[in-house]
């Protein structure tokens, strides 16, 4: 089947790419021409359209139904990216119809959260932001709604990630925001306030309490660990947020790791303690990400100044530099 030139795609229509989705999920064409409210030889002619628009196969037809072929599946999540930015251009038409204004999603890590992100609001809606819905999440978990379109931007830092993730990252842009350092957290009267030249061997040893490991906060106190040699605590406890973890070692003996900004407001309040220990680790870049095709989104990009001004106003406020500690088994 000869490759067409991309006009030919101008006749392409969202029924086309709902077609897609629905016979990758249904997996024969008479199901999905029922989700379609449309008879199955129109569904066939659809299909049949659609397959001389691309200039290729994309299903490959049996007694038992219909199977993707290896360039539907290499297409589907752009499909899938399409289809959910339709869904919610509907969701926007309907507000403006109604009288109410667009609505911005997005994503956002917890230390972000905490840090920079209720400033930026504020900013945001005083230059005349729309609303925000937030969502709380891992930032691969962020970065997968993103990439599929069901956030407009992510507060948080790309991870360590498959192949699939890498390939849609070339669809995303970053603005740098500020870098997080991570530091060991205990309760105000844990015993280790008092200990000194404790080296990482000793500290695996402890009991921890931990964010899964799929965190990069137990992922750059892993690293730190691996870097000298010593396998890295598994917890006794593990949480979804270091927000748990801060509260939980607050009221006992365990240890955790957090971000410092966060610690050192929950230590001026009485609530922890930090120890002076520097972990063997690289800052975590923090970021704001988008994907590429929103450089025009006027309120993406009003939040964007809005959180960058955030930064500016939070790291003047905050005159004291992060310590930087004793390293474990150092003199």
């Amino acid at each position: 089947m000869p490759l067409h030139s991309p006009m030919a795609l101008t006749h392409l229509k969202f029924r086309h790419l709902l077609l897609i989705q629905l016979l990758v999920s249904e997996g024969t064409i008479h199901k999905a021409a029922a989700r379609l409210n449309i008879s199955q030889p129109a569904a066939t002619a659809m299909l049949n359209d659609l397959e001389a628009l691309v200039g290729m196969p994309l299903f490959l037809r049996s007694r038992q139904g219909v199977a993707p072929t290896e360039q539907t599946l290499a297409l589907l999540g752009r499909v899938r990216t399409v289809l959910n930015e339709f869904d919610e251009l509907a969701a926007v038409i309907a507000r403006v119809a109604a009288g109410d204004t667009p609505l911005l999603r997005v994503g956002v890590v917890p230390q972000a959260f905490i840090s920079y992100l209720p400033k930026a609001i504020d900013l945001f809606r005083r230059a005349g932001g729309c609303a925000i819905r937030t969502h709380e999440a891992t930032a691969r978990q962020l970065l997968d709604l993103l990439i599929a379109g069901e956030l407009d931007c992510v507060i948080g830092r790309l991870p360590n990630a498959s192949a699939a993730l890498a390939d849609g990252a070339q669809r995303l842009s970053f603005v740098s925001l500020y870098q997080e350092e991570i530091c060991i957290v205990v309760g105000p009267r844990n015993p280790a306030v008092h200990e000194h030249d404790m080296d990482y061997a000793s500290l695996a040893q402890r009991e921890w309490v931990l964010q899964r490991p799929d965190s990069a906060i137990r992922s750059a106190l892993a690293e730190a660990f691996l870097r000298h040699g010593v396998e890295p605590p598994q917890p006794v406890v593990e949480t979804s947020t270091y927000i748990q973890n801060l509260a939980i070692v607050a009221q006992s003996n365990l240890f955790t790791v957090a971000p410092r900004r966060a610690a050192l407001m929950q230590q001026d309040l009485g609530l922890v303690r930090i120890l002076d220990i520097a972990l063997d680790v690289v800052p975590m870049q923090v970021c704001l990400i988008r994907r590429k095709t929103s450089s025009q989104d006027a309120a993406l990009s009003l939040f964007q100044d809005a959180f960058l001004q955030s930064v500016e106003l939070g790291n003047a406020g905050q005159d004291r530099p992060a310590k930087q500690g004793r390293v474990p088994g150092g003199s």
